[in-house]
């Protein structure tokens, strides 16, 4: 900022007492310029009543000529264009006329016909700007200033245009009035003396003078006199003060004649000299003497307050200087008895404590900064460090002799991109703080990385002083966010990447390139068994040596990743543009890798392991399927491969394409089903040996849109690879508890059980246990009425955890019964330890038992367990009388077949079998 000069009290101090004589000067002057303003009003009114005179006079002229012009018009020699007797009319009509210089007549060629003076030759004013106006108008025109060619006179000339009948111009009128006719008016007016009066024309000559003496008629005036008027005249101010023709300063008033065509001014002056000049002449004594006595009173105060305000200055300076230098304790002791100097005093001891208290705040602030656990940097403008505190001594291990006046660039050994610091300078001279990271290396040589926040420092004018830098070292945040990605985007055993990643390089992949590529996915057969014989130590093995043959036959430019337990999947880009020559490749490479990964693996000094693969082959390009659809079909060909035996690789072709897409379709048409809840329960009977009715099983069945039946077998997998099956299994459990207990209303019917088939899903939800009991609540029904019927794939897995859920259950009142016993392991222990009541004998047994005695033993052998452990049997697929009378005969409890019934809806269900009971005894 640039030092204001500075100025003594004293000068200040004249400064406000001139101000104070200031209104004493202004009212004198403002009476000075009354009195004048008075004086010049006086002579304006006298000569606007000249003026006045002057625009009577024109006006008098105008009406006139304009009555001499009419006569003429209307004489009967004008409409004969006789020259002589008009011109005998004129001379009469001129002679009653003062000062008019002439009278005629001109036809419309321009050729004067008529005149008051006589014609001696033949005159033409065809050139002249009144006979062109009148021959364009229609009254008479404005004055034209000349000299006459017929009377050889100056004077102003209009013109009066005459029409016949068809208002065709038939002759111009003309009049002259001589200049002399201000002469006369002037002498009206009778001037005092000093006063002057005269005609000026547009060119500056001056047509008339009053008085004569000194000047001429059509005399010039100087360009700069003639100038003064005419620039007054134009600029509207008709009472001007002017140096006159004659040297002399008058007041004039000016106008211009109504009917001149050319400029013509009349002024007339009245002189200032005597009114005036007294006015003048007492303006300046009463100025001289009020600066006398203001002289006198401005001695007089500088003289009374000289001591006082000389002292008090030295006593405030030398406070002011204390405070400066740092001596904050109360710097007056003594103040003064002038109120304002006072406050002041007052205010320099209020300025010193509230310094003492921001004093104390930045000792606590500098102590807080320096104290603080993140690095703080002040730099000028230069970038030149000025300050750092402990941290950043701490963080950096520089000290801080070793970094002041150095820049902050000691710290970068170019492992921050020079983008990051472009952008940092850019918002810095914009003056906005700026945020970021930077990667810097210690003095030891060691890297860490640091968020800094940047800002501008500025002074009160808005100039940027210096910059201050915050850090924090957030290296171990970034290596925890590193990991944390690391554990988002890779697989922890292979390092290789996982399936988001995958999905995500293989989305780049689509949109790189217009050559085909293929996405593959491998997977080794029986892993579980694997796992089960070898440990799992040796499969992590197998896992990790499978990663490093994939990553080594694909290459590093292509991308391998782990999807699931022992899925492994590779894209591969560029086999070309062709198709053919693509899929050619890929046929080739996939075997390849399939070679590869069939190679006997070494998990140990004497350990040899041959683990097959499967393999899916899908080729995709830019403007191919998106990236969860080509792994869909990658998946749908692994697991074709797996279910022809494993061991092989399979390509994606049209058929599988049909496959999927009839899933899709499933899918979509199942989830709209579950929401809108499209399913419906059908019932098949179940009678015991005497053939009455006991109860029924539920079993699902959808009817799609176009009224189709879809099989149980097709869609109820899906539901359970889906997940649907949860929403599907709690609407047929809360269907059949509303169907039991509409049972339980009626006599009749409350003895029927109903079973409900369970899912493993649905029995492992963690609140399947919860969501029964709601429903036994909601419905209010007796839970010994219903059966649950699991699989061996529900209880499988952590039976303990099967045992507390079921026994949970049965605290309910519920009943279990174990489906389709038989078909798979069938271990008795968790069949001894497991709470079942009842076994279902699968329908396959049933079928074969009369004809294959393997089949007919199978079913003896589970009716004689079930007797052993107390359980009940129902047999399934009961479909003809030898059947069930076989099962009778060896102690078949019950029995369900299409023998007694085939599944139907409700109403069927119950219009036959409970309407007509006996319907259902054989």
């Amino acid at each position: 900022m640039t030092p204001r000069t500075t100025r003594s009290l004293h000068l200040r101090l004249w400064a406000i007492i001139a101000m104070a004589c200031l209104p004493v000067f202004l009212m004198a002057f403002l009476d000075y310029r009354e009195r004048r303003h008075d004086a010049i009003a006086a002579l304006d009114n006298e000569v606007g009543r000249m003026l006045a005179a002057v625009h009577m006079t024109e006006e008098s002229a105008l009406r006139s000529m304009r009555q001499t012009f009419q006569i003429m018009a209307r004489a009967d020699n004008l409409q004969s264009l006789d020259g002589a007797d008009c011109s005998g009319l004129a001379q009469r009509l001129m002679q009653s006329m003062e000062d008019v210089a002439n009278v005629g007549a001109v036809l419309p060629n321009g050729a004067v016909f008529c005149s008051a003076i006589s014609l001696r030759t033949v005159v033409t004013v065809s050139d002249r700007q009144w006979f062109r106006d009148a021959s364009m108008g229609q009254g008479i025109t404005t004055g034209e200033i000349l000299v006459g060619r017929i009377s050889h006179r100056p004077g102003m000339t209009f013109g009066y245009p005459v029409h016949d009948a068809q208002g065709q111009l038939k002759a111009i009128l003309f009049t002259s009035i001589q200049i002399g006719w201000f002469d006369k008016l002037v002498a009206q007016f009778k001037l005092p003396v000093g006063w002057n009066a005269f005609l000026l024309s547009g060119t500056g000559a001056v047509l008339s003078h009053h008085p004569s003496e000194g000047l001429a008629p059509a005399q010039r005036l100087p360009p700069e006199v003639a100038e003064r008027f005419l620039t007054a005249l134009q600029n509207g101010q008709t009472v001007s003060e002017l140096v006159g023709p004659d040297g002399n300063r008058r007041m004039y008033g000016i106008v211009s004649s109504r009917f001149s065509h050319t400029p013509l001014v009349f002024a007339v002056g009245a002189p200032l000299g005597h009114t005036v000049a007294g006015i003048d002449q007492g303006f300046w004594l009463r100025i001289a003497l009020l600066a006398g006595i203001a002289l006198v009173s401005v001695l007089t105060a500088r003289y009374c307050v000289y001591d006082l305000i000389e002292a008090w200055t030295h006593k405030i300076t030398a406070a002011i200087d204390n405070v400066a230098s740092g001596r904050l304790e109360t710097p007056i002791s003594q103040y003064s008895n002038v109120r304002e100097m006072h406050a002041v005093e007052r205010g320099i001891n209020h300025m010193a404590d509230e310094l003492q208290k921001r004093d104390m705040d930045l000792r606590r602030l500098s102590t807080a900064v320096e104290q603080s656990p993140e690095s703080i940097i002040i730099t000028d403008t230069q970038a030149r460090i000025q300050y750092v505190n402990e941290a950043f001594v701490r963080n950096s291990g520089f000290t801080r002799n070793e970094v002041l006046g150095h820049n902050p660039r000691i710290l970068n050994r170019g492992k921050t991109a020079p983008a990051t610091y472009k952008a940092m300078w850019a918002a810095l001279a914009s003056g906005k703080p700026w945020r970021g990271e930077f990667t810097n290396t210690r003095k030891d040589g060691s890297t860490y990385v640091e968020m800094a926040i940047i800002a501008p420092i500025v002074d009160a004018s808005g100039q940027v002083t210096h910059y201050v830098a915050t850090k924090e070292d957030i290296t171990q945040q970034k290596q925890s966010e590193e990991l944390v990605h690391r554990l988002a985007y890779y697989d922890t055993l292979t390092g290789l990447p996982n399936r988001t990643l995958l999905q995500d390089r293989l989305k780049q992949a689509l949109g790189a390139s217009a050559q085909h590529g293929v996405l593959l996915l491998a997977d080794i057969d029986r892993f579980k068994q694997i796992n089960d014989t070898w440990g799992h130590a040796a499969g992590d093995l197998l896992l990790c040596e499978m990663a490093r043959r994939i990553q080594d036959c694909m290459g590093a430019q292509n991308t391998v990743a782990r999807l699931g337990s022992n899925t492994f999947a590779a894209i591969v880009q560029n086999l070309g543009a062709d198709a053919e020559q693509a899929m050619a490749a890929a046929h080739q490479l996939a075997q390849q890798l399939h070679n590869t990964l069939a190679a006997p693996y070494e998990l140990g000094a004497t350990r040899k392991l041959y683990a097959a693969n499967s393999a899916g082959v899908t080729l995709f390009s830019a403007s191919k399927a998106p990236p969860e659809v080509l792994l869909q079909q990658a998946e749908v060909a692994m697991y074709r491969a797996k279910e022809e035996g494993g061991g092989s690789v399979l390509f994606f072709d049209d058929t599988m394409q049909a496959s999927m897409d009839a899933r899709v379709a499933m899918e979509m048409g199942l989830r709209d089903a579950v929401e809108h809840r499209a399913f419906q329960l059908y019932y098949q009977v179940q009678v015991d040996q005497a053939g009455s009715v006991v109860g029924a099983e539920a079993l699902i069945r959808w009817i799609g849109a176009d009224g189709k039946a879809i099989s149980p077998a097709d869609f109820i997998p899906l539901a359970e690879e889906t997940g649907l099956i949860l929403p599907m299994g709690q609407w047929v459990l809360d269907t059949a508890c509303q169907q039991l207990a509409q049972w339980q209303l009626s006599p009749t019917t409350r003895h029927l059980t109903l079973a409900v088939n369970v899912s493993a899903k649905q029995f492992h939800q963690a609140d399947f246990v919860a969501l029964v009991h709601e429903t036994l609540n909601r419905t209010g029904i007796d839970s010994g009425g219903l059966k649950l019927e699991l699989t061996e794939s529900a209880i499988l897995g952590d039976i303990e955890t099967t045992i507390t859920k079921m026994h949970q259950l049965r605290d309910l009142g519920l009943r279990f019964a174990l489906d389709d016993f038989g078909t798979g392991y069938s271990s008795l222990s968790y069949l001894k330890r497991l709470p079942f009541d009842l076994l279902k004998i699968d329908q396959s047994f049933t079928r074969d038992m009369l004809n294959d005695n393997t089949s007919s033993a199978i079913v003896r052998a589970i009716l004689v367990m079930s007797d052993a452990l107390g359980l009940e049997v129902v047999a399934e697929g009961v479909e003809t009388v030898a059947q069930r009378a076989f099962l009778i005969s060896h102690g078949c409890h019950f029995c369900q077949g299409y023998l007694l019934g085939r599944p139907v809806p409700i109403e069927a269900w119950e219009a036959t079998h409970i309407a007509h009971p006996g319907t259902s005894t054989l």
